[in-house]
């Protein structure tokens, strides 16, 4: 059943408030009214089923009922600003490593954000900020979470069904849900002390996918083409573009290239 107790019987590293929710717009939204209203570090709000789930760039997330893991955490992190790209980074290891855990098949990482299995997205993440009014400290991060564990009824709708797919078959939801949200949470506190170390750029980078392939690429304004090289540690994607200048990128969109 799925419950905050059956969350935290999962839990190694124990949270202050687990808040479920049937149906909510999204988990982040919540999360963020919590942040703002003084709610402690590590409060996790989880949905069965969003109705505004977004992703980044503002696009919207599909959150059918009870076929997903739908998911905010609340982090007050004493980082500096430009180190909260690691907080994503670090989440999409985090739930790689959980999926391969309880699924037994390998995961890879579309950079910056996105989780797949077998060429399909299983899993976004979107992680929103608030900082100081000078800029120069975080006041609060939310981590959002959205993973589809098992296939929607009638699948997936039609403009997805060629990118999306889900972790399981056959098992429930209902059962895979505590476990996984549980799974994440617990490597993703890990490693949450020393985040700045990215003691999980390694499995970042031997999960990215679009190393040494062709890829398109949009950023600061800007589109292009080229070969991806890499990702450094302060995990911007290394692009020797078509031109032959080398690109250091640390946000923008980025595709494979077709053949």
């Amino acid at each position: 059943m799925f419950t905050s107790d059956a969350i935290s019987a999962h839990l190694c590293h124990p949270l202050p408030d687990v808040i479920l929710y049937d149906v909510t717009d999204s988990t982040n939204t919540r999360c963020k009214a919590l942040a703002e209203a003084g709610a402690p570090e590590g409060t996790l709000v989880i949905a069965g089923s969003q109705t505004a789930g977004r992703g980044r760039m503002g696009r919207s997330f599909f959150s059918p009922q009870n076929t997903g893991l739908y998911m905010s955490l609340l982090l007050r992190p004493a980082i500096p600003p430009e180190e909260a790209l690691s907080i994503t980074t670090c989440a999409a290891v985090c739930v790689s490593e959980a999926i391969e855990t309880l699924s037994g098949r390998a995961a890879g990482i579309k950079w910056v954000n996105d989780v797949y299995l077998d060429g399909k997205k299983v899993c976004g993440i979107l992680t929103e900020a608030a900082f100081s009014p000078a800029g120069d400290a975080l006041r609060y991060a939310v981590l959002g979470i959205g993973v589809n564990i098992t296939a929607p009824d009638g699948n997936f709708p039609k403009e997805l069904e060629s990118i999306a797919a889900s972790v399981f078959g056959s098992s429930t939801a209902e059962d895979l849900r505590p476990k996984l949200a549980a799974e994440i949470v617990n490597r993703f506190f890990d490693w949450y002390p020393i985040l700045t170390e990215k003691p999980f750029y390694d499995g970042y980078r031997d999960r990215l996918f679009l190393r040494n392939r062709p890829v398109q690429v949009l950023w600061g304004g800007h589109t292009g083409a080229g070969i991806c090289l890499d990702v450094d540690r302060d995990f911007r994607l290394m692009i020797r573009m078509d031109d032959g200048t080398l690109q250091h990128i640390s946000s923008g969109e980025v595709s494979v290239k077709p053949v």
